[in-house]
């Protein structure tokens, strides 16, 4: 039988001691922090703007938009821009993730190592992990609301309750594979296994310790309401631009109102991009020392 882990000592308590003294993990997390609050605004932006054409019953004048744009001399630089958006997106959030769990596990052995060199010094071993990430990201909950967003709008009303049970059952798949898969990519990262061996590995782990993972991805799951947040911001703020261009007929008034909004939104969106980061590497530390915790708990059985 594994030894007895104590979850708050040494698991919750050591990742949050990396986010209290580690300042330079923090900023090293930054970018992906930042490439992630641009992905997850274009979403919530779009699902925003799509919002107000349904209930405005706008749906011909966004097309007639959608046309001119399309014909406009920007939309070849538009897709270009976007396509090279998606493109490091992709590779850089594994890069990023594994950069960092190496870092977190050079620290942890007293081996000498900052978070850039973890970085450069395993991006040729990146591609388990590249994998994993894109493969698995549909099992996120982001991306299967999103998924179910688009979907709505293209069946008829009679048919939205299959698709709700189709979303549950989808739901609850999602869960459970998450749970399994929660230590894969420490795996992949700190034992250089392949993504298969790692989900095999990483159900043991789950299954073995299932109390405490379960304690764990609630956790990450009350973490990751903050998207909730986000989204009140960003619904939130061209509501008030609505407002006070209603309101306010002076445009002397009008201008003031407006760069005050836009200075609150400047700095809920920095808030919001500090916070991302702070979370995102407090969640993969988590994981790392339940991970390391546990791991060498099946190693010491098979001894």
């Amino acid at each position: 039988m594994f030894k007895n882990v104590d979850y708050k000592n040494d698991i919750v308590i050591p990742a949050w001691e990396v986010i209290k003294n580690d300042y330079k993990v923090k900023r090293f997390y930054f970018f992906p922090g930042l490439l992630s609050i641009i992905s997850l605004t274009t979403i919530l932006l779009y699902q925003s703007i799509y919002t107000y054409i349904v209930i405005f019953h706008k749906k011909e004048k966004a097309l007639e938009l959608i046309l001119q744009f399309f014909h406009s001399d920007y939309f070849i630089e538009f897709i270009v821009w976007v396509g090279l958006f998606l493109i490091i997106y992709i590779f850089i959030i594994p890069i990023f993730e594994w950069g960092l769990i190496k870092y977190l596990d050079e620290k942890k052995n007293w081996v000498q190592m900052n978070s850039l060199d973890s970085v450069w010094f395993w991006l040729s071993r990146f591609l388990p992990m590249f994998e994993y990430s894109n493969v698995f990201s549909e099992f996120k909950y982001i991306s299967i609301l999103n998924s179910y967003l688009f979907l709505i709008r293209f069946i008829w009303i009679e048919y939205i309750k299959y698709i709700n049970y189709l979303i549950i059952f989808i739901l609850m798949i999602s869960t459970f594979i998450n749970i399994l898969f929660a230590y894969a990519k420490y795996e992949i990262v700190l034992k250089n296994k392949g993504v298969f061996q790692s989900i095999a590995i990483s159900t043991q782990i789950s299954i073995l310790n299932l109390k405490n993972t379960l304690k764990l991805y609630i956790l990450m799951f009350i973490i990751n309401i903050r998207v909730l947040f986000n989204f009140l911001i960003f619904l939130f703020f061209p509501i008030l631009i609505v407002i006070a261009v209603s309101y306010f007929t002076t445009k002397i008034f009008l201008a003031f109102a407006i760069i005050m909004i836009l200075i609150m939104f400047i700095f809920f969106v920095l808030l919001i991009w500090y916070v991302t980061a702070v979370l995102e590497v407090f969640k993969i530390a988590v994981w790392y020392f339940a991970y390391v915790n546990w791991r060498e708990r099946i190693e010491e059985n098979k001894d």
